[in-house]
């Protein structure tokens, strides 16, 4: 799903109170890391993610790989950390289909 330019303002100012709770090597993509990020979104709709390595590509590919297989919506990358967010209609059937 799309986010319009108000949704990810509004997203953006929502996530100035959370903390990164996942940190992920942009090495070490797995299933795992899926399943992990997928918990976290069973208990909100907003999450940080802190990508370990220094190179702003290597943030970006692991910010669309995460929104394509978990699946969510990429609000934004600050420096290292990724702000994800997934709907509630995304979590059920997510839930469904495992």
């Amino acid at each position: 799903m799309a986010l319009s330019p108000t949704d990810r303002r509004r997203l953006m100012a929502a996530s100035h109170q959370i903390r990164a709770e996942i940190a992920v090597s942009a090495d070490t993509l797995s299933e795992a890391t899926v399943v992990h990020v997928r918990q976290a979104f069973e208990h909100r709709s907003l999450i940080k993610v802190r990508v370990q390595t220094d190179e702003r590509d290597a943030c970006d590919r692991v910010g669309q790989w995460l929104a394509e297989h978990v699946p969510c919506d990429l609000v934004k990358r600050v420096g290292r950390v990724l702000v994800l967010h997934r709907t509630q209609e995304e979590r059920i059937e997510s839930a469904e289909t495992a």
